[in-house]
């Protein structure tokens, strides 16, 4: 009976060691089918996802933009340390439209702003004003590299005025801008390098600068076209248009310093190296701007604006009667305010 119990026992145990091996080969080899069927359909995605890129049309053209407005107020009342109050609003605006296919690039890029100001008792005035267009075409030599022609206007949209003479009513005052009055207009050939994804500077050794002061009463007053004179006291430059030829500078940079704050900054420089007055060769146009945007909500921004200008030969009005040279232009613009992109 003993010997029966043990053969049985011996039994049951081999065999349950015989359906685990069964069990773990059944499974191994499903296993295995699976893995093939898997690879199989990671092949077959694949094939399917180069079709796909192969029948969706290349996207060549970029567009986009934004526009916005900021405002700013102060508001002062009985205040003993003195003050003015004063409230300020400024519509602003960009709007792009690139082409790029293979070695082709072309790059489109208008920036404009219009602005108010408004101190307490006084008229409204200009504050902010600027047109911008640049146009840039290319063709790749090297990956970082391309062969570009670009063309730059720059002017502003309504007449501006002098004020630092508060005798003179602002009725009285005499505009010393105006639409194309004045206005510049860069054109040159030269090569455009990339130096990372954010920054990219241009270089020209051929660039032609022409300055415009349509305007008869702007352009006698010499504000934007020098007066200078030869030895035999004839004038260097007519008053109307005044053609430049040297090289240029562009940088740019464009960056999401984090995920709600974007910052634009171009550097232009200009020498002209063909100026008939040869003192003035060794004289660079500066034109500086940094724009930063900051997202505060979905529609609300705070925008922190700079530019920096030197030109030689522009020298404000009031200067000009006291003998005074030209001196480094600077406008900032700080403002709360809606942004919407597009």
């Amino acid at each position: 009976m003993k010997k029966l119990i043990l053969l049985l026992s011996l039994f049951l145990f081999n065999s349950a060691i015989f359906a685990q091996d069964n069990a773990l080969e059944v499974k191994s080899k499903e296993l295995a089918e699976t893995q093939v069927a898997l690879e199989a359909l990671k092949a077959k995605v694949d094939s399917l996802k180069t079709e796909v890129n192969a029948l969706t049309p290349r996207k060549i053209w970029s567009k986009g933009g934004y526009t916005g407005v900021n405002f700013s107020s102060l508001g002062l009342t009985n205040w003993v340390a003195g003050g003015v109050s004063s409230n300020s609003i400024t519509v602003f605006g960009n709007i792009f439209r690139n082409y790029k296919q293979r070695k082709i690039e072309w790059v489109n890029n208008l920036d404009v702003a219009y602005g108010f100001i408004q101190n307490d008792g006084a008229a409204l005035r200009k504050n902010d004003d600027r047109i911008d267009l640049l146009s840039k075409a290319g063709y790749a030599l090297a990956p970082k590299v391309n062969f570009s022609g670009l063309a730059n206007f720059k002017s502003q949209f309504a007449p501006g005025f002098q004020f630092n003479d508060e005798t003179i009513s602002d009725n009285e005052r005499v505009a010393i801008s105006k639409f194309m009055s004045p206005a510049t207009l860069v054109t040159s050939a030269g090569f455009d390098f990339k130096i990372t994804k954010h920054l990219a500077i241009y270089v020209s050794p051929a660039t032609g600068k022409f300055t415009f002061v349509m305007n008869d009463s702007i352009a006698a007053a010499r504000t934007y076209i020098p007066d200078d004179k030869d030895d035999n006291g004839n004038y260097y430059y007519a008053e109307h248009f005044r053609p430049e030829f040297g090289a240029y500078l562009k940088a740019t940079l464009k960056k999401d310093l984090t995920e709600k704050i974007y910052v634009k900054s171009t550097l232009d420089l200009f020498n002209n190296l063909t100026d008939a007055n040869k003192k003035n060769r060794l004289n660079t146009d500066i034109d500086w701007i940094t724009d930063f945007n900051m997202k505060l909500t979905k529609f609300l921004t705070a925008k922190v604006f700079a530019n920096v200008k030197y030109d030689h030969n522009q020298v404000m009005p009031s200067d000009a009667l006291l003998n005074k040279g030209p001196k480094a232009q600077f406008q900032r613009l700080i403002g709360l305010g809606f942004m919407y992109k597009f």
